[in-house]
């Protein structure tokens, strides 16, 4: 007995665990085991079905795919039928050829079911049958081409659905082009869908419409939205105003904050609060957002109402940021509550806004018991330059948390008072490590003369911590004062150093970098080599190309890969032979990026090495030749590639030969 004919038998079992692991052997089997994984998709049971689904797709040739078109006509077996669905939509842009046919049929539900299974995969090329079926005789099947014209968002198909929504007793044509326009979002739509708002039905989707398309002219209808007596339109009013100004320009943001403010009628209000009690997600942030929006004060004490846990904690920052200086004395009497949240969300708001007569108040909170609050008090006292909070920040750079030493470094960089300096510095060498960390970190922030001076002096501690600080430090200012500490940094004994260096001087422009780098590639560490190869390439691996290339044989791990990197993005010439001799490499995954920069050469001398890589052992390897194949294509690759996809042991692979093949 064949292991096809032992199959087939194990599908007819009574046991459907038995029955499930006879369609994942035929999975296994290869394209011939096809027909009984078609029949399995009728099995009773849905895990048997789902089993078959995947088995098909990653066959998903042409004799798969006209097996799956056949059973959408199944009529006595809805498993089978859906099943058969789910596998089209997955095979995508090769199953609409065979597809297509069937809008022609008589049978308006297997009509329906191409067109969502077209929808679905979303192809143009469905396009103008889909515009026809939009006047077929039966109405699912028209309002099924107006959701697919939605999901596919092919402008072509625009007219066609404004004159379904223009066009009288269409029933819920109307409504599904509608929707489909506005999931298109071309402008066009916005005057017909703007004179379907007369028509009650059409409220919902067409406010919906609106917000998708997202242009600031459609303001009023939107904010008129928001007090109708259908709860409904009041929701897709919230969500559309939310996504007008999510997709606007920043230069409109105000104009729609100012809309809402200035058009809002009053009994919005608790039709808006009663909306963010009520529902959640994205509905429940929009509203806040347009609470936010109105500018009323006595919004603060519902916004801050939400506080109850930090997943709320941005969209009422936004909210409570629009509402501007009209709630500041609402927001000044909460600053003691005794919700962290509130606090800490109080505090970051009053400085965001730049008042100052939260000054006082803010220090206090200086002393509060949670770091997060210490911190957004410090980061606020910055905002308003509070010169009466240096001593306290200064005090708070010994922090027990590192985000509020943090948060005080960069209050007291915004105050920008340099003569916190001379204490920090007179005292340098006294203070713990830590605190010498941070006060590096604080010269960074200034970049002056004198920080720089200083940087220079605390590359010779002892701990490799504040070294480490004052290399990222000196990165940041990128001044030319920074190549002689550089320069220094780079022999340091720390490894981390000399690898934080070498990736700094390879940013810096530093004239003498190169030739500092280039002995750092024989580097004890790992690291550093890595972190060398990369500067290098950075000022130009084609300089140096020699010199890297000469590494590439004796190179390992992270090192070897970086040169990999480094050589082939700049295509330079004498590494190519080197890399060619890498491609097979016992780790896959220096022979998967030496794939990849042996692309950038001349395709004649590395195509036998990419197409030997196809049978590589490694999955990563073969989808990464695979890759490569997509842009250089050939009737003699065409049919590697149409092998791979048909029998390759990794669905990865298989998928990508698929899109090589443009299917």
């Amino acid at each position: 007995m064949s292991t096809l004919e032992h199959l087939s038998r194990k599908l007819g079992s009574s046991d459907a665990e038995e029955r499930r692991e006879a369609v994942i052997d035929l999975g296994r089997t290869g394209k011939g085991a096809a027909p009984l994984l078609l029949r399995a998709l009728g099995d009773a049971d849905w895990r048997v079905r789902k089993t078959a689904v995947e088995g098909l797709v990653s066959f998903a040739d042409d004799e798969v795919t006209n097996g799956l078109v056949q059973r959408l006509s199944a009529e006595d077996n809805a498993g089978a039928r859906n099943s058969a669905i789910e596998a089209l939509v997955q095979i995508g842009a090769a199953a609409v050829g065979p597809i297509l046919p069937l809008l022609e049929t008589r049978d308006p539900d297997v009509r329906k079911f191409a067109i969502d299974v077209l929808g679905d995969i979303r192809d143009a090329r469905a396009v103008p049958g889909l515009m026809e079926k939009l006047k077929d005789p039966d109405e699912n099947v028209r309002v099924a081409a107006a959701e697919a014209l939605g999901k596919i968002r092919d402008r072509r198909a625009v007219d066609v659905l404004i004159g379904c929504l223009t066009a009288n007793d269409q029933s819920w044509l109307d409504y599904a082009a509608a929707e489909a326009l506005g999931e298109i979002g071309d402008e066009r739509a916005l005057g017909p869908l703007l004179a379907a708002l007369g028509r009650s039905s059409l409220r919902e989707p067409v406010l919906e419409s609106l917000g998708k398309i997202g242009n600031v002219q459609t303001l009023p209808p939107l904010v008129k939205g928001l007090v109708d007596p259908l709860r409904i339109v009041r929701e897709v009013s919230v969500v559309a105003l939310a996504a007008v100004y999510r997709k606007s320009l920043p230069a409109d943001h105000n104009k729609i904050s100012d809309a809402v403010r200035s058009g809002i009628a009053a009994q919005a209000f608790p039709l808006l609060e009663e909306l963010i009690d009520s529902s959640g997600g994205e509905l429940q942030k929009a509203a806040i957002a347009v609470l936010g929006w109105t500018g009323r004060p006595s919004a603060v004490p519902k916004l801050l109402s939400l506080l109850r846990d930090e997943e709320m904690e941005d969209v009422v920052v936004q909210a409570l940021r629009h509402l501007g200086t009209e709630g500041v004395s609402l927001l000044l009497g909460r600053l003691g509550d005794d919700n962290v949240l509130v606090r800490r969300v109080v505090a970051m708001v009053l400085g965001e806004l730049g008042r100052s007569e939260a000054e006082d108040a803010l220090l206090s909170l200086l002393d509060d018991e949670n770091g997060h609050v210490r911190g957004a008090a410090a980061e606020s006292l910055g905002r308003i330059r509070s010169a009466k909070a240096v001593p306290s920040l200064l005090r708070l750079l010994e922090d027990e948390y590192e985000n509020v030493q943090e948060c005080s470094i960069r209050a007291l960089a915004a105050i920008g008072n340099e003569s916190v300096l001379d204490g920090l510095l007179r005292d340098f060498t006294a203070q713990e490590a830590g605190m010498r960390r941070n006060i590096v970190r604080l010269l960074g922030r200034f970049g002056t003369e004198r920080a720089m001076d200083a940087l220079a002096f605390a590359l010779k501690d002892e701990e490799p911590a504040v070294r480490k600080a004052v290399v990222i430090a000196l990165d940041t200012i990128r001044s030319s004062q920074a190549s002689r500490p550089l320069l220094l940094a780079i022999t340091d004994d720390d490894p981390e150093v000399r690898m934080l260096a070498a990736e700094a001087m390879g940013k810096s422009g530093i004239p003498e970098a190169a030739e500092a780098l280039i002995p750092l590639l024989d580097d004890e560490d790992l690291w550093v080599r890595a972190a060398a190869a990369r500067a290098l390439g950075r000022i130009g691996a084609d300089r140096f190309g020699a010199v890297l290339a000469g590494h590439l044989t004796g190179a390992s791990d992270i090192f070897l890969l970086a040169l990999v990197d480094v050589v082939g993005s700049a295509a330079v010439r004498e590494a190519l032979d080197p890399l060619l001799a890498l491609e097979g490499h016992p780790d896959p995954e220096v022979r998967k990026t030496v794939l990849h920069a042996l692309s950038s050469y001349d395709w004649v001398r590395v195509r036998p090495v990419v197409l030997s890589r196809l049978s590589d052992p490694h999955w990563s390897v073969r989808k990464s030749a695979t890759e490569i194949l997509k842009q250089r294509r050939d009737p003699a690759t065409d049919l590697l590639l149409e092998q791979l996809a048909a029998a390759d042991p990794d669905l990865t692979v298989r998928q990508a030969a698929r899109d090589a093949l443009g299917r």
